[in-house]
């Protein structure tokens, strides 16, 4: 079935994988639809249409699950400008609970570093502000490929420096999916170099911030998964970046690592960006910081963006929980 071919590399035939028995039921339908269906906008992240990548991702994927999640999770939305940064401040419909007055939470949107602004953002803070019962700033970041690395984290620092005028640092959590939770962690890192203080705590899901490598679920999650196209024709958020600088992979330094506040990581079997996940976590315990992961079998990159499933639904709930105990330790 499987054989060596060059420096360790395995080469695997006629391997038959089915849906995890561990998946939920609507998790592996999901699976199923996501292999046989080919999404409008692939073919234009393959000619590297930038507004026609935006639009066709929004109206195939994120808007309909955004409608089924602001169905689920009632909240109302604001905007809003932290230190110049656009924002959307999202809240529960039922009120902030009361220990949450004084806390406040930050989103990072997914989207590959070049799209998810707005639906999005608002689906993965819609339901952390109602579950969580808590305020959620999510920002707006620059995005490529009209910018790049640092841009985004000068932005996520510009809202923070903002939010610390009403909050103490150790009231504010930051989290995000996909290219935001690779962001959280180096928000981490950019407000070390420009010495300011670190937040509460932070949450990883599905995210790729030990960029300075590429493990084994690299080519086994896109087999495993979905496989996405490369956006080959853009500017890449990364162009021009040292995958090593601590700015980019915060886990290339120790030093750094030791300083991150609690974090949570949460990444799937099937997730490309799974040994990214795992391997951070480890550093985080080498370096003495408290970190918690999480790890769903079976499911895929990005699955807390299908608001319905059982297994988003436990990701909400552990998310707003790990900032319910973090959040106001320091």
């Amino acid at each position: 079935m499987a054989s060596s071919i060059h420096n360790g590399t395995v080469r695997i035939a006629d391997l038959d994988v089915p849906p995890s028995d561990f998946a939920s039921d609507a998790a592996r339908q999901e699976l199923t639809r996501m292999h046989t269906a080919r999404p409008p906008y692939y073919a234009a992240i393959e000619t590297g249409d930038i507004e026609k990548i935006r639009t066709l991702w929004d109206e195939y994927e994120t808007r309909p699950a955004l409608e089924k999640a602001l169905a689920a999770y009632p909240v109302q939305i604001e905007t809003a400008n932290l230190g110049g940064v656009k924002a959307e401040v999202v809240t529960p419909a039922g009120g902030i609970a009361p220990e949450n007055r004084n806390r406040v939470l930050i989103n990072l949107h997914g989207g590959g570093f070049i799209a998810g602004a707005h639906a999005r953002a608002l689906l993965e803070a819609a339901p952390i502000a109602a579950v969580g019962r808590i305020k959620v700033a999510t920002l707006d970041y620059r995005l490529a490929p009209e910018h790049v690395f640092p841009a985004a984290s000068e932005d996520i620092a510009a809202a923070y420096s903002s939010l610390l005028s009403d909050y103490p640092a150790a009231n504010i959590g930051i989290y995000g999916c996909s290219a935001g939770g690779t962001l959280s962690a180096q928000a981490v890192a950019w407000f070390q170099k420009e010495r300011l203080p670190c937040p509460g705590a932070i949450a990883m899901i599905c995210s790729n911030a030990a960029r300075m490598g590429v493990g084994d679920s690299t080519p086994l999650g896109r087999a495993l998964g979905i496989a996405v196209p490369q956006a080959t024709k853009l500017r890449w958020y990364f162009d021009g970046s040292n995958a090593t600088d601590p700015l980019v992979s915060p886990c290339a330094s120790p030093e750094v690592l030791a300083k991150f506040p609690p974090t949570l990581l949460i990444s799937a079997s099937r997730d490309f960006f799974l040994s990214h996940t795992t391997h951070f976590h480890l550093q985080l315990v080498k370096a003495g910081v408290t970190a918690q992961l999480c790890i769903w079998d079976g499911l895929w990159h990005g699955f807390v963006w299908s608001p319905m499933l059982p297994e988003s639904i436990e990701a909400y709930t552990i998310v707003s929980s790990f900032f319910a105990r973090q959040l106001g330790k320091s």
